[in-house]
């Protein structure tokens, strides 16, 4: 199969990222691949890219004005092209460390790049708030409070039935028994216990 071209793959894109606008729109679900792909495209972040078929893509991947790149190739020891005419990005990286190397600003994102962008964050913003209300509506979410206030009531039973088990149950069942007697009983009331907690009684 032919590779596509940068600009091909870009214009691919950008329909399947309209065509999933109206999806959503409509109230359909994102799947996985979607809201990954999504976000990505939000943040304007993707995975590392290891090798780069021009000196502009190199410039992108490495974050850096292509002045800086065409400076540096003249050097003895930069990275030359493979024979396939692809650069390596790890190389150049490494290039840069050597020489501790900056190069200046990359050349800002065009107005198409931005809106796409803005539009990505929008969408996903719109996703995120309708999966929150459905989740709401459905009961998947309970308030801090309502939270806060179970925890209390479950801790006051908690410690109820410990003091209630160690201060006046326990105290006639250990006299007389020794340290091994005394630990077992301690151990069967702690387990009684969360038993009984574990339970929900």
């Amino acid at each position: 199969m032919d590779a596509v071209s940068p600009d091909i793959a870009k214009k691919l894109l950008t329909r399947d990222f309209t065509n999933l606008v109206g999806r959503v729109q409509k109230g359909g679900k994102l799947t996985r691949a979607e809201r990954t792909m999504l976000q990505t495209m939000a943040t304007g972040t993707g995975p590392a890219p290891t090798t780069a078929g021009s000196y502009v893509e190199l410039a992108a991947a490495l974050g850096i004005a292509r002045q800086s790149l065409y400076s540096w190739n003249k050097r003895k020891d930069s990275p030359k092209a493979a024979a396939n005419g692809l650069h390596d990005v790890a190389a150049w990286r490494e290039f840069m460390r050597r020489h501790d190397l900056k190069g200046g600003e990359p050349a800002t994102k065009d107005a198409a790049d931005i809106e796409t962008s803005l539009k990505a964050r929008k969408l996903l913003a719109e996703v995120e708030e309708r999966e929150l209300r459905l989740g709401i509506r459905r009961g998947e979410f309970v308030s801090v409070e309502e939270v806060r206030q179970t925890w209390t009531e479950f801790v006051a039973q908690a410690t109820s039935m410990l003091r209630k088990k160690f201060e006046q149950e326990l105290p006639p069942i250990l006299s007389g028994l020794d340290a091994t007697g005394i630990q077992e009983e301690a151990r069967r009331a702690i387990d009684e216990v969360l038993s009984i907690l574990n339970q929900g009684e």
